[in-house]
């Protein structure tokens, strides 16, 4: 890396940036020396508590931190928070790749399913396509870390990334934001809380969000990788008595360019091009003249949350139908030549019902009592140009998947005396599945393929298969008040990830069925507010140990045809801390630090891999490696200072994380090492006393630290890449009324 670990350190005793986003940020006012640190209000349990109430590992990031530290989207929180790592895949930049405490998924397409769950105002994000959402107008960002089965569902064995977004408040008032940065940045934000009638009230907010591209293109050296991101979304919200609902519409339009992964290639590799594939940190890339720089993705949601105060208990009902169409363009091998290229047709829709109930049944029992019903579909046509392979040789894949899920779950809280209290939870689902994959070989004569090839007689392969499963998730323990500002907490956990069907398949068996995989955790922490509530302190370690553990292995073959196919053949082990701290020792001053360790190896792993000389499969076992996106360390430390200056006030944050190497594939190979990550990040606003308005400056990568977030080998033809996002930096402007 460019910087030294010394000019960071040095920079941190010297108290300039700040893990802002770290912590709930608990901005302190004015006042916080007589009020010490702010409590924090979640519903990581589906119920409104105080974080510090909660018997789990979570982290809170207010949207007053969001803002102040120009993160604008969940990408953005990457490396800041402890045991978190979030992602891009470098061939489908739309897709996040979450992973927590080890458990995540290597993979952007559907059927791989997830391990950590986006949960949007109460609704599951059922897919990691789109799940990177823009953070404007944003009440908290809640990371549950750890299994969260029993009130979350299936596909949260890693955990949940809740994100809550500012409701209506029934008075006129709004928030504009201005934001103008290099690399082009340009972003226009808005929102406009409106009341209707006594009881009706509005909103509606406006995001628009665009950037230039940070890449040129080899060819020409034009920007490419562009971003053009608006979002409308609208809230009416009725409000009497006992009973209240919120009918949220959300539309957002994408119209981006293509992937920016790059291609690491040396001599001796298939597509090695000289001066285009040794080089990773000039931020060139190829474009080939024949693909369009485009990723074109509209996306339709609305949610109708009902509640009801009743003799019975407090009802919640949650109806939400959300969908996406996307058409992604994508010159894979990252050069001018023509060598290896892809269109992505994808069109995907999701209906979610959940109808629980929060019953007091005494004055030390509380018990939540839900079901659910979720089901999606999906279709991906992908049309593939291998000119590098073989010229004029082409390869359509198609995939269609439905899912189907319905559960039943309760959660009891019983108080066993006046300071142990305990849990327990289960949760039972039926699921089913549906898929059909197809993959087939085409031939332009000419030597050049298109997207429009006829096929190869012969070629086409068609396979389908139907399955379905019974889960039981659940979870008990004990929580523990020390005193009304310390509690210990311990739980068991186990969670599981949906069975499935693979999608992209080489050969008709290569389809499966895959069954469901299993995660057990033991947690045990503290949560302690001391002096006074001037120190927060929050400790929690883990030990996970996977079963039937599923591992997407993508294998390229020399004729170029993909496969993915997806077995349970692992287990795994891993176990680690998170260690959050926050004080406030003067006045206007918020110090925040963050430690996190992480030992993920696969314990079993027998598989076949890829013969780059006799193009055959041969065994191979992984026992012993390290998880994918699983660094051992990572770190945060800063300060975040608020001050009176010239009759307003002036806001000082900033940011330093450390995150240790990590492999970006179960391979482990020294070509797929990520290397040590260092980032600075640093805000400073002002705005005068009771005028609503603020002017700010912020940087971001602010030591233009040069790192990956994704490598990928291909045997015998490169490496496939993403880097990390050099530094930005830019001007803000705020009014609220």
């Amino acid at each position: 890396m460019v910087r030294t670990r010394a000019l960071s350190t040095t920079l941190i005793a010297g108290a300039c940036f700040v893990s802002a986003s770290a912590q709930a940020q608990q901005n302190a006012p004015d006042d916080a020396a007589n009020t010490g640190l702010e409590e924090i209000i979640v519903t990581a349990q589906k119920q409104a508590q105080s974080q510090q109430d909660v018997p789990i590992s979570v982290t809170a990031v207010t949207g007053e931190a969001l803002q102040e530290a120009q993160v604008n989207n969940i990408a953005d929180l990457s490396n800041s928070i402890p045991n978190v790592q979030i992602n891009t895949f470098s061939n489908s930049p739309d897709s996040a790749v979450f992973t927590i405490r080890g458990v995540g998924v290597n993979d952007a397409d559907p059927y791989v399913g997830t391990t950590v769950s986006v949960v949007v105002d109460g609704v599951v994000v059922g897919v990691n396509t789109a799940a990177l959402l823009s953070l404007f107008d944003i009440d908290r960002v809640e990371v549950l870390r750890g299994p969260q089965g029993t009130l979350f569902g299936a596909n949260t064995t890693g955990g949940v990334i809740n994100v809550v977004t500012k409701q209506p408040t029934g008075e006129f008032g709004g928030d504009i934001e201005a934001v103008y940065g290099n690399y082009g940045h340009l972003e226009l934000n808005g929102a406009l809380n409106v009341p209707l009638t006594e009881n009706l009230s509005g909103k509606i907010s406006v995001l628009h969000n665009e950037m230039d591209g940070y890449f040129r293109n080899y060819a020409d050296n034009r920007r490419i990788g562009k971003r053009n991101i608006t979002t409308l979304r609208g809230y009416l919200k009725y409000d009497r008595g006992d009973y209240d609902a919120t009918l949220i519409g959300e539309y957002v339009r994408s119209r981006n360019g293509s992937q920016t992964g790059i291609l690491i290639a040396g001599p001796g590799e298939l597509f090695y091009t000289p001066g285009e594939t040794t080089d990773p940190f000039d931020f060139k890339r190829g474009l080939s003249s024949d693909q369009p720089d485009s990723n074109d993705r509209d996306s339709y949601a609305i949610t109708l949350t009902q509640n009801l105060t009743s003799g019975i208990g407090d009802l919640t009902s949650i109806t939400s139908y959300r969908e996406y169409d996307n058409e992604l363009f994508s010159d894979d091998d990252a050069t001018t030549r023509v060598l290896l290229q892809t269109r992505r047709r994808t069109k995907h829709h999701q209906f979610s019902q959940e109808l629980r109930d929060l019953i007091d049944l005494s004055d030390t029992t509380r018990l939540i009592l839900g079901g659910y019903y979720f089901r999606q579909r999906y279709t991906l046509d992908q049309q593939g140009k291998l000119d590098g392979f073989l010229p004029g040789l082409g390869q359509p894949q198609t995939q269609a998947q439905t899912n189907w899920s319905l559960s039943g779950f309760a959660q009891l809280y019983q108080d066993l005396t006046g300071s142990l209290r305990l849990q327990a939870g289960i949760r039972y689902s039926h699921e089913k599945t549906e898929a059909t994959s197809t993959t087939a070989n085409t031939i332009n004569p000419s030597g050049v393929a298109t997207f429009n090839d006829p096929l190869i007689p012969g070629s086409l392969i068609v396979a389908s298969g139907k399955e379905s499963w019974n889960n039981v998730g659940w979870k008990v323990g004990l929580d523990y008040r020390v005193d009304p500002d310390v509690m210990l907490y311990g739980y068991y956990a186990r969670g599981f990830k949906s069975g499935g069907f693979t999608g992209r398949i080489a050969i008709a068996q290569d389809i499966g069925p895959f069954d469901p995989e299993k995660l057990d955790t033991i947690e045990g922490g503290i949560k302690a507010d001391l002096l006074d509530r001037h120190l927060r302190v929050n400790l929690a370690a883990f030990y996970n140990w996977y079963s039937d553990m599923q591992v997407v292995q993508n294998i390229t073959y020399p004729s170029g045809a993909n496969s993915a196919s997806i077995a349970n053949a692992g287990s795994a082990r891993t176990k680690g801390f998170e260690l959050e701290v926050t004080a406030i020792p003067v006045t206007g001053l918020t110090l925040t630090g963050a430690l996190a360790y992480l030992d993920a190896k696969y314990k079993e792993y027998d598989t076949q891999v890829l013969d780059p000389v006799t193009g055959g499969l041969v065994p191979i076992s992984y026992a012993g490696n390290r998880l994918m996106n699983a660094p051992k360390w990572n770190a945060a430390l800063g300060v975040n200072w608020k001050q009176p200056l010239a009759n307003g006030t002036l806001s000082t944050t900033g940011q330093y994380t450390y995150t240790s190497a990590k492999f970006t594939s179960y391979t482990n190979l020294p070509v797929e090492r990520v290397g040590p990550v260092e980032l600075v990040n640093a805000s400073i606003n002002w705005g005068p006393d009771d005028a609503g308005w603020t002017v700010g400056a912020f940087a971001r990568n602010l030591l233009d630290e040069e790192y990956f977030n994704q490598k990928l080998n291909l045997a015998g033809i490169g490496t496939l890449a993403s880097l990390g996002t050099p530094r930005e930096y830019g001007v803000n402007f705020r009014y609220s009324f």
